[in-house]
């Protein structure tokens, strides 16, 4: 998702108007299928000026994992990266690999991989 989003530019999303963004988010939800911790990243794009939802769409890659301790010790959250620069971007990815939420993701076994694409409205 990373470089997909440094190397590939929507077209007709603005990423000067917050028209292409990309998303990390995390924690432990049940959205009526069980809890399950999820690492999340999610490319945004609003193809309109309104910036309504039926012009917001979402192409998302979550890893589910079954909660344990480790994974329930961490705190919900999310972290934009608004800007495609390169600088942004590596920030953003060294953001993401240094945080807490990545580490322990990696040393537990994902139960599911979701790839998603939808509309926010």
């Amino acid at each position: 998702m990373l470089d997909f989003y440094r190397h590939q530019r929507a077209d007709d999303c603005d990423p000067e108007a917050d028209g292409d963004m990309l998303l990390f988010q995390w924690g432990t939800y049940d959205w009526g299928n069980g809890r399950f911790f999820e690492f999340d990243l999610t490319r945004q794009f609003i193809t309109g000026e309104d910036q309504e939802d039926e012009d917001i769409w979402q192409l998302s890659l979550t890893l589910r994992y079954l909660p344990n301790d480790e994974l329930l010790s961490l705190d919900s959250g999310n972290q934009w990266c608004a800007n495609p620069t390169p600088e942004s971007i590596n920030s953003f990815e060294s953001f993401i690999r240094n945080s807490a939420v990545y580490e322990t993701a990696r040393r537990n076994k994902s139960a599911k991989v979701i790839l998603d694409y939808d509309n926010a409205g």
